[in-house]
C-alpha cells in the first residue's frame, strides 16, 4: 500500500498521483479535489453554479497547461452506475455516480461532500475512471473496473486506484443496521463498537457530532477498509492501491457533510476530477 495526507496546501484544490511500489506512475493521469476554500462544487445539471464553472477552468488549464480542456461531470445519485464517455456529450444530462474513459485533455468530474472518491488507471491501455463512493454505492469501484475490463481490455494487474481523502472512522458514526450491511458485504474490520456511548467529537475539537443513528448500538464505519475489502477480491496487487490518511471531518481544508451541518452551517461541495 501507498499513503499520502495533504497538508499546507496554499491552492484552493490539491493534486495527489497514482503510485506503485512506493513510486509514482509515470505519464499517469492528474487526480484532484478541490477544497473548502474553493467553495460550494454542488452540481445539478438544473441548477447554475458559475462559481464551480470557473474553479474547474481554471484548474483545467492550470494542471492540463492548455486553454481548453473538455469537462464532463455527472450529477450523482448516490448509486452504482458508471458511464463510459468520450466527451461531455456521452454523460450529459445523465445521472449517476462514475465515468471511465480513455481520452486525452478530458476531465471527468464527480462530487464528494464526506463520500470517498476513487480514482483509477489502467497503466497498459491509459484508460482511466473517477467514482464517487458513498455507503450506498460502496462497491461501485469494482464495478467501473470490471467496465473498464469490458470497454478497454484491462488486466487486474496494470490497475491502480486512489482512496481519496474522506470521512473516516474517527467520525464516521452509524447505527447497528448499516453496521452489519458493510460487516456481512464486504468485511467485517470495516465496523467496530463505538466507546463511550456513543459520542463522536471531531477531531479532538469539542465538536459533537450527534446523527441521528436511530436507537440501539452505534459503531465507527471504515470506508477505506470496506473499499480496500472489495478490491482484493479482484485481485489488484496491494503495491498499486494508494490511500489518503486525511478525514474530511476532522481536517478543516475539506468541506464535510457531518462537520459543517453540526455547526449549524451549509456543507460545501468538493468536485474530484481526474484529468487524461
Amino acid at each position: 500500500m501507498n499513503y499520502f495526507s495533504i497538508k499546507n496546501c496554499t491552492q484552493s484544490y490539491a493534486t495527489f498521483s497514482f503510485m506503485s511500489n512506493g513510486r509514482i506512475v509515470e505519464n499517469a493521469p492528474v487526480c484532484g479535489l478541490t477544497l473548502k476554500k474553493a467553495g460550494s462544487m454542488r452540481f445539478r445539471w438544473n441548477e447554475k453554479n458559475p462559481l464551480r464553472d470557473k474553479a474547474l477552468k481554471e484548474i483545467s488549464q492550470q494542471v492540463s497547461g492548455l486553454s481548453s480542456i473538455e469537462i464532463a461531470p455527472v450529477e450523482l445519485i448516490h448509486s452504482q452506475l458508471v458511464f463510459k464517455a468520450d466527451s461531455e456529450k456521452d454523460v450529459h444530462n445523465l445521472q449517476g455516480d462514475g465515468i471511465i474513459s480513455n481520452q486525452k485533455n478530458f476531465m471527468p468530474v464527480v462530487t464528494v461532500a464526506d463520500c470517498m472518491p476513487l480514482y483509477i488507471y489502467d497503466k497498459k491501455t491509459g484508460a482511466y475512471g473517477i467514482v464517487h463512493s458513498g455507503w450506498k454505492g460502496t462497491g461501485i469501484c469494482v464495478k467501473a473496473i470490471n467496465q473498464m475490463k469490458n470497454e478497454y481490455g484491462t488486466n487486474i494487474e496494470d490497475v491502480c486506484v486512489i482512496l481519496g481523502p474522506h470521512i473516516r472512522n474517527c467520525c464516521y458514526i452509524v447505527n447497528e443496521e448499516r453496521a452489519e450491511y458493510f460487516s456481512r458485504n464486504f468485511s467485517a474490520s470495516s465496523v467496530s463498537k463505538l466507546e463511550e456511548g456513543g459520542k463522536c467529537y471531531c477531531g479532538g475539537r469539542g465538536l459533537k457530532i450527534d446523527w441521528d443513528n436511530g436507537e440501539g448500538q452505534l459503531y465507527r464505519l471504515s470506508l477505506e477498509e470496506a473499499n480496500l475489502a472489495d478490491l482484493k477480491k479482484t485481485g489488484i496487487p496491494s503495491e498499486n492501491i494508494t490511500i489518503c490518511q486525511d478525514c474530511t471531518c476532522c481536517n478543516l481544508v475539506f468541506g464535510s457533510n457531518r462537520r459543517e451541518t453540526a455547526e449549524g452551517t451549509a456543507f460545501t461541495v468538493q468536485a474530484a476530477w481526474i484529468l487524461g
